[in-house]
């Protein structure tokens, strides 16, 4: 298979160590203080909340930027949120200083960054987020006309559904899908609820109760473990089921349809999971880079290698495009 791994990092030593695993790109968020102080830190700038998830200083940029020209591989900013017109302006820097610093690529989701950076003749190559929600070829039409080079494909689409996309979508478009960690029951580019498990409410403008108060608000029902998506939902008389909170021990994953993705014009692969450990980042590489380098792996052969990479055989249920 002719693809490639795409993986994130919050740390420069992280680089060094997903590059030297097999990966070749890399893609990450930045957090600074002064973004806390105003917004705190949940999802709102990068859909990933808490620092640890995110690099924290603009002065990492310039070196972000050699490491990948050293590695020769691309490494791609995440600001692939929606922002308010208060927040516009420090996300605006952002763009800016990565740019100035050597940067070369951008994932974004927000239609009023797309125009700005296109107004700006910026020289980011645009990636659109699977936050943007593209799930047919018109969708990959309109945002080629807004200078978008590469779009991350919906999780929650079948494999089916992105071939018959990719048939009639244009080619001149790279496409990438997420195979590793975090599959949710809901819709990306759809979802507004509230990610915060390290939020702090005390630091956003405006708020004036303590932070006890919100933590019993937030957690008022015993099936709620700090995120809206965590709540407990019936669809036709049944419990939906849930992503697991912890797929540390069985990752969802996609192993077994990465030959059928890349025949179809899927030729990056994903791994979801900024803050995810480092250790679990790289075993995730090395067995992705393993099923490509088998060309056309047979699902024992699939299995086989993931409960070597993570110590327990896959389940249907943590299949990432089970259709």
């Amino acid at each position: 298979m002719d693809c490639q791994i795409v993986a994130p990092v919050c740390s420069l030593e992280e680089i060094d160590s997903v590059m030297q695993a097999g990966a070749d790109e890399v893609y990450f968020g930045v957090m600074t203080e002064k973004w806390v102080e105003q917004y705190g830190n949940a999802d709102f700038i990068t859909r990933r909340q808490g620092e640890n998830a995110h690099f924290t200083s603009f002065d990492d940029l310039s070196e972000i930027a050699d490491r990948a020209d050293r590695y020769r591989c691309r490494a791609t900013l995440a600001l692939n949120a929606r922002y308010t017109e208060r927040q516009l302006p420090y996300i605006h820097e952002i763009l800016a200083q990565w740019e100035e610093r050597g940067g070369r690529s951008v994932m974004v989701s927000d239609l009023e960054l797309l125009l700005w950076l296109k107004d700006k003749n910026s020289k980011l190559k645009r990636h659109l987020s699977v936050m943007a929600g593209v799930f047919n070829s018109r969708s990959v039409d309109f945002f080629k006309s807004l200078d978008v080079a590469s779009v991350v494909l919906p999780r929650e689409m079948s494999v089916a559904e992105m071939e018959q996309l990719l048939k009639n979508a244009n080619k001149e478009i790279e496409y990438e899908a997420i195979v590793m960690f975090q599959k949710c029951q809901f819709i990306d580019s759809f979802c507004g609820f509230f990610h915060a498990f390290n939020y702090r409410p005390h630091l956003v403008h405006g708020y004036t109760g303590t932070r006890s108060s919100l933590l019993v608000i937030n957690n008022y029902t015993p099936c709620h473990d700090g995120h809206g998506c965590r709540l407990r939902y019936v669809f036709n008389g049944k419990m939906i089921r849930h992503a697991a909170n912890n797929d540390y021990t069985t990752p969802y994953c996609a192993a077994c349809m990465l030959s059928t993705l890349s025949k179809a014009g899927v030729h990056h692969f994903k791994i979801a999971g900024r803050g995810y450990p480092l250790e679990l980042v790289v075993k995730s590489i090395r067995f992705i880079r393993q099923i490509i380098d088998m060309e056309t792996p047979s699902t024992t052969q699939c299995s086989e290698r993931y409960k070597s990479a993570f110590g327990s055989a896959c389940s249907a249920k943590n299949c990432y495009y089970p259709w």
